[in-house]
């Protein structure tokens, strides 16, 4: 099945862009990585088959995370700016958005990964697992430790602002 940049652009960058972020926690960074998968995407286009469009997605999502994991393993990686925030979310308040992404920024990355999949992607634990080549039960651990983080960060951030 061959697709046309345009439909891969406007299909897929958004998710490739956020999974991308959720690993670097950097626009510039994801903004980069997007480029490079669609580029990845169409350099080897001939080689892949895909069954159906989630199937392309589940690949490149995959690659959109090695290549973020790649490049914060690289000595050059630049100094992430701590304030920057996702431009998309669904919160009800600016202040509120950022209070939740900011606390999300500050999370290791296996945890970023796994709530971005899940809550963003809407993906199922088992596609999580097959995603990052590890067990649903790792994908479930990482979704309850994070979770409970989120938690205990916003609400001393709830304490400290009723002060």
């Amino acid at each position: 099945m061959t697709r046309d940049i345009d439909y891969i652009v406007d299909k897929f960058s958004d998710d490739i862009y956020r999974a991308a972020l959720a690993v670097t926690g950097s626009v510039h960074e994801a903004e980069d990585i997007v480029s490079e998968v669609i580029i990845k995407y169409f350099t080897r286009q001939g080689e892949l088959f895909f069954n159906d469009d989630e199937h392309l997605k589940a690949w490149l999502l995959r690659t959109a995370i090695n290549l973020s994991k790649d490049l914060l393993r690289s000595a050059g990686r630049r100094l992430r700016a701590e304030n920057e925030v996702s431009a998309s979310s669904d919160f009800s308040s600016p202040d509120m958005q950022i209070d939740v992404q900011n606390a999300i920024n500050r999370l290791d990355k296996k945890y970023r990964i796994v709530l971005y999949l899940f809550y963003y992607q809407g993906c199922k634990t088992d596609e999580i697992a097959d995603i990052l080549g590890t067990s649903k039960g790792t994908v479930t651990s990482r979704l309850k430790r994070a979770r409970e983080k989120l938690k205990l960060s916003l609400s001393d951030y709830e304490k400290e602002m009723s002060v």
